[in-house]
C-alpha cells in the first residue's frame, strides 16, 4: 500500500507546474513566498522521471547500436546513425544532469551546505522537512495528533 502511494505521489500534476512558476518567481526575486511542496517535490518529480525516460532511452538506442547488424535487417542503415546520435547526446544530458542539478540540490544549495546527509540515510531534521516539504510536514502533523516528529540528527 506504501509503495502504491508513493507511485501515485510521484506522479506530475498542475500543481507541479504552478509550483515551477512560482520557484522561479520567488528566486528571481518576484515573489516573496517560496511554493509549498508535499512528499515530493516538481524537482524532484522531473530528476525522478528524467532518469525514468533517460534509462527507456539509452536501452533502446544501446541495444540498436549493440545488435547493429540485426536492425539493419529490419530498418535503414540510418536508423543505426540516428541512434548513435541520441545515444551520445542522451549521455551527455544524464551526465550534465547529475553534475548541475543533482550536485546543486545534494551539495551546494545553500540551504543544505555542506551537504544533505539524506542521501546516506534518508532522514532529515524536522526542520529541514519543515522547510522543504512544508504541506507533507502538516500532513504528518495533522496524521499524529499534531506532534512535532522527531529528528534522528538534532
Amino acid at each position: 500500500r506504501e509503495g502504491r502511494q508513493g507511485l501515485r505521489d510521484f506522479w506530475m500534476r498542475w500543481k507541479d507546474a504552478r509550483d515551477l512558476v512560482g520557484a522561479l518567481k520567488y528566486y528571481a526575486g518576484l515573489s516573496k513566498n517560496r511554493p509549498m511542496v508535499g512528499r515530493f517535490g516538481y524537482a524532484e518529480k522531473l530528476e525522478y522521471w528524467a532518469m525514468m525516460w533517460g534509462t527507456a532511452v539509452m536501452a533502446v538506442t544501446g541495444l540498436m547500436l549493440w545488435f547493429s547488424v540485426a536492425v539493419t535487417f529490419f530498418l535503414p542503415r540510418w536508423w543505426v546513425d540516428v541512434a548513435l546520435t541520441i545515444h551520445l547526446y542522451e549521455a551527455i544530458l544524464a551526465t550534465l544532469a547529475v553534475i548541475v542539478w543533482h550536485f546543486y540540490h545534494v551539495i551546494f544549495d545553500p540551504d543544505v551546505y555542506p551537504m544533505s546527509f539524506a542521501w546516506i540515510d534518508g532522514k532529515m531534521t524536522p526542520e529541514q522537512y519543515q522547510h522543504e516539504h512544508p504541506l507533507a510536514y502538516e500532513e504528518w502533523k495533522k496524521e499524529h495528533g499534531g506532534e512535532e516528529p522527531r529528528g534522528e540528527r538534532e
